[in-house]
């Protein structure tokens, strides 16, 4: 065993000779080298100058648009306001000339039991004058269209009469006038109209439609 441990130092001499450390100065190291700086290219910064120029013009147009729209919602309430004051006046100025209708009608009731029927009924003529007059002159036009020929566009047939005496598609009655204002049709005129008689052959041909045949073939 001694020769042993006798042998296993020149092995450890042999080591510490080879062996060598090498201490390396850290302020002696290389500096790492920093990237260069990257030039921008002529179209990268015309390309951003486009999109600053861009995003501007949209916030002046934003600006614009929002000015408008305030501008537009007072107009429209001041439009209102006009038109509702225009329709106010409008309606005083009306009022204020049946104001004197409403007398007469007052009148005519408070002395209806003790005038003649016929000097009542004058009354009450005169005051349908004066009511008519006064909503003529306000744009109002009567439509009577009694013994003319039936308007579906300004009449309105609730009685059909049948009878050779009238001539067919004729206004024969006039049941209410009817009204136009500002020359827009405001209620047509309720009429009868003639119509052809049935034929009494129960067949629903018309009388005169038969004669007509009857003559023709003859």
């Amino acid at each position: 065993m001694p020769e042993d441990k006798d042998n296993d130092r020149p092995l450890v001499d042999d080591l510490d000779d080879k062996i060598e450390i090498e201490f390396v100065d850290v302020d002696e190291e290389e500096p790492v080298p920093h990237p260069a700086p990257v030039e921008v290219a002529p179209a990268e910064q015309a390309g951003d100058e486009e999109i600053r120029r861009l995003k501007a013009e949209v916030d002046h147009l934003r600006e614009m648009y929002l000015r408008k729209l305030a501008e537009f919602d007072n107009y429209r309430k001041r439009v209102d306001r006009e038109r509702q004051e225009l329709r106010r006046t409008a309606a005083e100025g009306l009022i204020g000339e049946l104001l004197p209708v409403l007398d007469n009608f007052e009148r005519a009731v408070q002395h209806a039991e003790e005038s003649e029927p016929a000097a009542f009924r004058e009354g009450v003529a005169m005051i349908a004058r004066q009511f008519s007059e006064i909503l003529q002159r306000g744009g109002l036009e009567t439509i009577d269209p009694t013994g003319q020929r039936f308007d579906p566009e300004l009449h309105e047939a609730v009685q059909r009469i049948e009878g050779s005496e009238f001539p067919t598609g004729s206004v024969v009655g006039v049941f209410s006038k009817g009204y136009l204002f500002g020359g827009r049709l405001i209620r047509p005129a309720m009429v009868a109209v003639a119509v052809e008689p049935v034929s009494p052959l129960g067949d629903g041909s018309r009388s005169r439609g038969v004669e007509a045949d009857e003559g023709g073939g003859s």
